[in-house]
């Protein structure tokens, strides 16, 4: 397999982390005086133990980008099937004269975006991150649908979205002017799961009674 310069630098990171770590250990053994027996296993484990560290990141890195590849060609072919389009910088669609107005909300943000007309009506797509109490990420994508009518704001509570027949990956139910903002758990994995997930947000915001 060939190395892309990205997993070489982080492999030649992790070396570097872990032969620092048993020059280290050997200086200290070396002040110590301890026996032959451990001046050898003990750096060479470091150095190991560095390296692996660093493989164990990289791996991590690979399944990150594979699932970000998956959930782009998602919305991609979702945005293809819809008469839309999929970007990942909201001013892209503000820029070729199709007059798409989801891309103006401040709720259209995120690493992956796509628009589209479905029943009729526009419908925005954002996937994005966001950094949790304890430096974890979550990963959220965001279903956004124009509404014709404007509305007064409105929040539902997560213990009652079940009543309104949106999927169990709902996090949240938000309306205000003419949006209707749905966030999901997750970024979509799979294209017939997050065609449901949003003709649910469409037939919700079709359902709501006119201001």
């Amino acid at each position: 397999m060939r190395l892309t310069d990205d997993t070489r630098d982080t492999l030649l990171m992790g070396a570097a982390g872990g032969g620092f770590a048993a020059v280290l250990l050997l200086v200290v053994e070396l002040s110590m005086r301890l026996p032959w027996q451990w001046m050898v296993p003990l750096p060479a484990g470091a150095l190991v133990f560095g390296v692996l560290l660093a493989a164990t990141s990289l791996g991590d890195e690979e399944r990150e980008a594979e699932r970000r590849e998956g959930s782009r060609v998602c919305l991609l072919a979702w945005a293809c099937l819809n008469g839309g389009r999929c970007e990942t910088d909201p001013a892209a669609f503000t820029t070729d004269g199709e007059g798409w107005e989801l891309p103006a909300s401040r709720l259209f943000r995120g690493t992956l975006l796509a628009v589209g007309h479905r029943e009729g009506v526009e419908v925005g797509i954002a996937c994005a991150m966001s950094e949790g109490p304890s430096a974890e990420y979550f990963w959220y994508m965001t279903a956004l649908v124009r509404l014709r009518e404007e509305h007064s704001p409105g929040r539902v509570h997560h213990r009652k979205t079940h009543r309104l027949g949106l999927p169990s990956e709902v996090e949240s139910v938000a309306m205000a002017d003419r949006e209707l903002c749905v966030r999901y758990a997750g970024w979509p994995t799979d294209f017939v799961a997050l065609n449901r997930q949003v003709d649910a947000v469409v037939r919700l915001a079709a359902s709501l009674p006119e201001a």
